[in-house]
C-alpha cells in the first residue's frame, strides 16, 4: 500500500519536470482538423497560461485510485497546497480510523515525513535530490504545487500551431527537440481538458481533466493520468474541494510525536 501511494505522487508529479518557453512558429496541423488563425492559436496558449495562474491554493480530500504493472490500490488522501511550494499530503487509512499511513508536508524550506506505521520521522531540505527519496523523481516542491493547481508545465518548444475538430474542440500542438511534443486539448469552450506528452510517436504521459466546478473560473474536481510506459494509471477525485484558501503555516511543518525516532532524510 506504501508503495502504491509514493507511486501515485510520483505520477501526479511526472509533468512537472517539464520548463516553459515561447516560440511561436507554426507546424502542420493533423489532416482531419481545421486551421484555426493566429488570433485563435494565441487565444488558447493564453487560456491555458492563464487556467493555473487563478489558483493560488486548494485543501480538499480525494479518492485516488491507481494501476500500476497489473496491481490495483484505491486510497483517501488529505491534500493542501500553496504556491510556490508549500504542500501536504496525508495519506488515510483505509479503515477509517486511527494513524494516516503516510505523512508528507514541506513549507519550502524543510521537508518531513511522518510514516506512523514505523515509528519513523524523516527530515531533510526541501531540495529536490530529497523530494526523490520518497517520489522517485528529481523535482522541486514547486512542480507538484503547480501541478495540483491545474497549470499544466510546458515542454521547450521550437513550433506550435492550434486547429479545430468537427465537434468544436481545439488541439494546441508544441514541438521540441530531441523529437519531443505536447498536445493540449480545449473543448469548444477553450477550456483546457488534457495534455500529453511524446517522445517521437510515444505517448510518455497524458493527463486529462473533468469534472469542472461551476463558477467563472473553472477547477477540475477529477483527473485522470496515464502512463504506459510504466503500465501505469492513476484516477483523482475530490470529495471535498476549497481553492484560494488561505492556510495556516504551521500545518506545513510537521512536529515529531513522542516516541517517534527521528532520522535524517537518507
Amino acid at each position: 500500500m506504501k508503495k502504491m501511494c509514493r507511486f501515485y505522487v510520483v505520477l501526479l508529479l511526472a509533468a512537472g519536470t517539464l520548463v516553459s518557453a515561447c516560440v511561436p512558429a507554426r507546424i502542420p496541423v493533423p489532416s482531419d482538423r481545421a486551421s484555426v488563425s493566429a488570433e485563435v492559436e494565441e487565444q488558447l496558449f493564453d487560456r491555458m497560461r492563464e487556467a493555473g495562474s487563478r489558483f493560488q491554493s486548494l485543501e480538499g480530500v480525494a479518492r485516488v485510485h491507481v494501476v500500476w504493472q497489473g496491481k490495483n490500490a484505491t486510497v483517501t488522501q488529505v491534500l493542501l497546497a500553496e504556491k510556490p511550494d508549500r504542500f501536504r499530503a496525508e495519506t488515510l487509512n483505509p479503515f477509517g480510523f486511527g494513524s494516516p499511513l503516510l505523512l508528507m508536508a514541506t513549507d519550502g524550506s524543510e521537508l518531513a515525513v511522518m510514516v506512523p506505521g514505523e515509528g519513523l520521522m524523516f527530515r531533510g531540505e526541501a531540495s529536490s535530490r530529497n523530494l526523490q527519496r520518497f517520489t522517485r523523481l528529481p523535482l522541486q516542491p514547486a512542480d507538484l504545487v503547480q501541478l495540483l493547481l491545474y497549470q499544466v508545465p510546458l515542454i521547450p518548444f521550437e513550433e506550435r500551431s492550434a486547429s479545430v475538430g468537427s465537434a468544436g474542440d481545439f488541439l494546441l500542438q508544441l514541438r521540441g527537440s530531441e523529437k519531443r511534443r505536447q498536445e493540449l486539448r480545449f473543448d469548444k469552450n477553450q477550456q483546457l481538458v488534457e495534455s500529453a506528452y511524446y517522445h517521437g510517436d510515444d505517448l510518455a504521459l497524458r493527463v486529462r481533466y473533468e469534472n469542472f466546478s461551476a463558477g467563472e473560473f473553472p477547477f477540475p474536481r477529477s483527473s485522470f493520468m496515464e502512463m504506459p510506459q510504466q503500465q501505469a494509471e492513476a484516477s483523482l477525485t475530490f470529495s471535498e474541494l476549497a481553492t484560494n484558501v488561505l492556510p495556516a503555516a504551521k500545518l506545513f511543518r510537521l512536529a515529531t510525536p513522542g516516541g517517534y525516532e527521528e532520522r535524517p532524510i537518507p
